[in-house]
């Protein structure tokens, strides 16, 4: 279900989103103000994502935890990556 949203723009971003859509495969304002959005909220979760390793790591030390070996980090980060891919839904 879509709710339509009011929002105001300066006239040069107005602008630069019509000249965008002119010379792209976007059919409308719409359209590209709502892929701007999906891509925004993206990386707003990949920016969480990293939050939560870089936390994680911190407790770890916080707590003692043994150096890993290269090998031990890099499985580790794969698998932790790959549960907070799937929690975000960006697996």
């Amino acid at each position: 279900m879509n709710a339509m949203v009011n929002i105001r723009i300066g006239q040069k971003l107005l602008r630069e989103i019509d000249s965008a859509v002119r010379n792209s495969t976007y059919g409308s304002r719409t359209e590209f103000i709502r892929e701007a959005l999906r891509k925004m909220l993206e990386d707003h979760k990949k920016k969480k994502i990293i939050e939560n390793l870089r936390r994680g790591l911190g407790e770890g030390k916080r707590l003692g935890i043994k150096e890993l070996s290269q090998e031990e980090y890099e499985r580790i980060r794969e698998e932790s990556g790959n549960q907070l891919l799937k929690k975000y839904g960006l697996d």
